[in-house]
């Protein structure tokens, strides 16, 4: 038992190290990864690229423990080399999802939404495998769900997966997992959509 306990905690700090640092003051971006045990199946990335996009990606694999966190490892880092050849979303998707698809165990799969931000256009392209809809939320406050097209990846191979454009025009675009919706408060109720979109609303009302 002493040693899959230092086995699963070295897989934590490998994983630790998969995950993008902090970012700076000129990229107010912040994020945290705390798993159910002792590796998680939660994964998300982020890094500028030369000609002044960021690429962002938000994932969960399915189940939790060494197999999901595995998945997870090898998803990202596929993730992680084409995004910095490959300009298109549903494009860099496809290709991940064929390679998945290849070697994933039964009954493993990867729901993502990942892509791209021009902040000179103020543009974002993205694509969805399977996962929670982002939420749009509009400068009027009115929230637009963006539900997936397609299945996540590692079920089928051949898919194309659809790219989808959104102007932020003076609003937001917010990525999730079930991790955060299905959180619970001290009465044992969860968070869910209602509860998220109140938060941020109270977040959206605070003098920056």
């Amino acid at each position: 038992q002493e040693r899959v306990r230092k086995e699963l905690e070295l897989a934590r700090e490998i994983q630790l190290s998969l995950l993008p640092p902090s970012a700076d003051t000129r990229l107010p971006i912040r994020g945290i990864n705390m798993p159910a045990r002792e590796v998680s199946g939660d994964f998300y990335d982020y890094f500028r690229l030369p000609d002044g996009r960021l690429y962002f990606s938000l994932a969960d694999v399915a189940g939790k423990g060494m197999n999901a966190a595995l998945l997870m490892a090898k998803t990202t880092s596929l993730l992680r080399c084409l995004a910095k050849s490959l300009s298109d979303p549903g494009q860099l998707l496809s290709q991940v999802n064929d390679e998945i698809c290849e070697t994933a165990s039964l009954g493993m799969f990867v729901t993502i939404v990942t892509g791209f931000v021009d902040p000179r256009t103020r543009r974002i392209s993205l694509a969805n495998a399977g996962h929670l809809p982002p939420l749009q939320r509009d400068r009027g406050g009115r929230y637009t769900e963006l539900p997936p097209q397609m299945p996540p990846l590692g079920i089928v191979a051949g898919l194309v997966y659809p790219t989808d454009t959104l102007v932020l025009d003076g609003g937001c675009v917010y990525l999730f997992t079930d991790g955060l919706t299905e959180s619970l408060d001290d009465a044992g109720h969860q968070l869910g959509l209602a509860g998220l979109c109140r938060l941020l609303d109270e977040v959206a009302a605070v003098p920056a």
